[in-house]
């Protein structure tokens, strides 16, 4: 098995001591333009406020092993310092898990696909009895086509195939939705990714 350790300051991959590199930086490659023209200090604080809902999910996910529904709601939100805001995304989590029959099987792994790229899913869960593969996002709109493209790389790197393939999404002051996506077929994959390689090479 190889070692997948994350650098938090400088944001990298390394798999066995080599710099790998990021589903994230993939789809850019996909999507060059996704993110033109927008300010990066508003970036930055989207990508933070994204960032405190995955943990707060995270920690509440894992408070409900042993405490009640209310207790461990209570106890992440004083525990993360939520805003009203952030609160209300995760009461909007909360619910979808009640109404969606969401089972948290593993949270937050780090995973590769031979040395090429690495990255690190949100969540494995039973939903309703299928065993999915999640992304939580927290954006204003769904995009579906880039989720489309992020899922499946995950799916690739896991080595398994998922039931199905969810976003769990969590928009500011909006009801909490559960979409599924679809996958992109696993030669689309491979073509993208030799062509990203390529590129990233000769970087």
């Amino acid at each position: 098995m190889n070692n997948i350790v994350f650098l938090d300051e400088p944001h990298i991959y390394l798999v066995n001591g080599i710099i790998t590199p990021s589903v994230s930086e993939i789809l850019h490659f996909i999507f060059p333009d996704k993110y033109k023209g927008v300010n990066r200090r508003i970036l930055n604080k989207k990508a933070e406020y994204g960032t405190t809902i995955h943990e707060a999910i995270e920690m509440y996910e894992a408070n409900i092993k042993t405490m009640s529904v209310e207790e461990a709601f209570d106890v992440t939100i004083q525990a993360k310092e939520l805003t009203y805001i952030q609160e209300a995304s995760l009461r909007q989590y909360v619910k979808l898990k009640r109404e969606k029959k969401i089972i948290v099987l593993e949270q937050e792994n780090m995973i590769e696909y031979q040395r090429m790229y690495a990255g690190r899913y949100d969540m494995i869960a039973n939903i309703d009895g299928d065993i999915s593969l999640c992304d939580i996002k927290t954006t204003a709109e769904l995009d579906e086509e880039y989720l489309s493209w992020q899922l499946s790389y995950y799916e690739l790197a896991t080595g398994k195939i998922f039931d199905k393939l969810y976003a769990i999404w969590l928009p500011k002051k909006g009801l909490g939705v559960l979409k599924e996506i679809k996958r992109k077929p696993k030669e689309l994959l491979l073509k993208k990714l030799r062509e990203f390689m390529e590129v990233y090479s000769y970087e």
